[in-house]
């Protein structure tokens, strides 16, 4: 093992809050990240392998816990690692071979996808239809509704479960762990005279200007149009996280404070539109009296929650252009 290797086990070790990096059975709690783990010293490469290290102990830790469905949060770190690893793939591109990442982020694409529609019935359930039954505890629409939302997340589940035990699943850890220490080729770029790790800061730079396009005229923006706000601002947010330790703190926090509470609203925003699509599904499978009623209820609540988030979203949008002109306005160049 070379001084590389050593000096990225022992960052990427610091940013998870376990010693091992999967979760054993018998332990409580779903593993959360501390994704600081770039250092200024560190060339673009060393920086992606750190990362790649930080986000694979994240998501080997939440794994047994995920195949238990002991909690929802076990499945959504999952989730969230995979987020946080896409983003690192973009931020540092031009440190790996293309081929390599183009293969890794189409499996990344796929195991997203598999764990995603487990995690959505969650999300609907427990924000959703579970509040409204509790209001309504003798509505009988609604306890078919349940019902046929509950036979549905378990069949999401076991996709998620099986992706998570499939021989795809462990040929991608083992190929992001070859790339994380060094065992994968890399671009002759990154072999060369790196570039320096602060240029990302510019890559930071063109990651704000995206989420800006994309929020052009916000009060008539769609569910698609809004979803795809939502990436934009979802991969700044992560590369603001992986790139703070290399500015300061007092720099850093008010646009990253923006950038959260921004993201925040449009993922609730998000939830409603695919609550809305679970609602038919649900309401196709459920069986018993009162289905329309309840259809109407589920529909209501949502388009109350939708009403609230959009309340909130030009202030956050106005928010964050503010803390992101200031930003520029410091930028160095």
């Amino acid at each position: 093992m070379d001084a590389l290797d050593e000096r990225l086990i022992r960052v990427s070790g610091a940013g998870i809050r376990r010693e091992h990096g999967e979760l054993r059975p018998g332990e409580s709690g779903p593993v959360k990240a501390d994704y600081r783990v770039v250092e200024q010293s560190m060339t673009p490469l060393e920086a992606f392998r750190a990362l790649c290290a930080a986000c694979v102990r994240h998501l080997e830790g939440n794994r047994y816990g995920a195949l238990a469905a002991a909690d929802r949060e076990y499945l959504h770190q999952m989730r969230v690692a995979l987020r946080r690893l896409r983003t690192a793939f973009e931020l540092f591109a031009d440190a790996l071979p293309r081929p390599v990442a183009a293969e890794l982020l189409s499996e990344l694409r796929w195991l997203t996808r598999a764990l995603g529609r487990a995690r959505d019935w969650d999300v609907f359930l427990a924000d959703t239809l579970r509040p409204l039954l509790a209001r309504h505890p003798r509505h009988a629409g609604l306890r078919a509704m349940r019902a046929a939302c509950e036979d549905l997340s378990a069949e999401a589940t076991s996709v998620a479960q099986r992706a998570l035990e499939s021989r795809r699943y462990y040929a991608l850890m083992r190929a992001l762990r070859a790339l994380s220490y060094g065992d994968t080729p890399v671009s002759p770029l990154s072999a060369g005279a790196p570039r320096p790790l602060s240029m990302r800061r510019h890559a930071l730079a063109a990651m704000i200007g995206k989420a800006r396009k994309r929020g052009r005229k916000l009060a008539r923006l769609d569910a698609g149009e809004l979803h795809r706000l939502r990436k934009a601002v979802r991969r700044l947010r992560y590369g603001l996280l992986f790139l703070a330790p290399l500015l300061p703190e007092a720099r850093v926090r008010p646009l990253a404070g923006a950038v959260e509470a921004l993201q925040e609203t449009l993922g609730a925003l998000n939830d409603c539109a695919v609550g809305e699509e679970l609602i038919e599904r649900a309401r196709a499978e459920a069986r018993g009296p009162q289905r329309r009623k309840a259809r109407k209820l589920l529909v209501k609540r949502i388009a109350a929650a939708r009403a609230a988030r959009r309340g909130e979203l030009q202030a956050q949008w106005e928010a964050f252009r503010a803390a992101e002109k200031e930003w520029a306005s410091v930028e160095p160049g």
